[in-house]
């Protein structure tokens, strides 16, 4: 009887079952999360509980990692009731800490699918698209879903980590600050309007 430390060929396949597991379960928890989210009651508790706020917060960008669901109002929300300065940088933190979640599944889905040996044959020469590159990371993002979809495809083409986090804390940080401070400014010309 073989064990699986005779057969490497059958190592690698549990492992790439115990990874597809995993992410799995984190896609199912991450719906789960989307369900249930009720943005009535996350600002009740905020108002009540202004002390936690940044941590909820943090908990909530990292969360939406593995979601498509924007984090603008988060954002948005933050600003009116922090301040835009403190909004954005806890937009960037959170943002940022998303992405590299983002990119650590876009990694391990990559593995387990052996994207390396397979992007060759994607549509459109696809396989060649230059993702490593710095301006397809800064300018990529500005792509309605690329914020998300970057961060998967860079982390299945195996991008080096420091020039991924340097374009992703570049971009969180412009957009956090233009979301915050430009939000923040609309939502208050909004309320002083006469029939407020």
């Amino acid at each position: 009887m073989e064990t699986d430390s005779q057969d490497p060929n059958l190592r690698i396949s549990k492992d790439k079952k115990i990874k597809a597991t995993i992410i799995f379960g984190l896609l199912i928890i991450g719906l789960v999360v989307t369900l249930s989210y009720r943005f009535e009651d996350f600002q009740g508790f905020v108002t009540e509980n202004v002390q936690f706020t940044l941590a909820i917060s943090l908990v909530l960008y990292t969360a939406l990692g593995i979601t498509f669901i924007p984090t603008s109002p988060i954002t948005l929300f933050l600003a009116v009731l922090l301040g835009p300065l403190q909004a954005a940088l806890v937009a960037v933190l959170g943002n940022s800490l998303s992405a590299f979640l983002e990119y650590k599944v876009g990694e391990a889905l990559g593995d387990i699918f052996d994207f390396e040996e397979n992007k060759a044959r994607l549509p459109f020469n696809l396989g060649k698209l230059p993702v490593d590159s710095p301006y397809v990371l800064l300018f990529g993002r500005l792509i309605p879903g690329g914020v998300r979809g970057l961060s998967f495809i860079a982390g299945a083409y195996h991008v080096p980590m420091p020039l991924y986090l340097v374009t992703t804390i570049t971009m969180n940080t412009l957009s956090a600050f233009f979301i915050a401070y430009g939000g923040e400014k609309l939502i208050s010309l909004f309320i002083k309007l006469p029939f407020m």
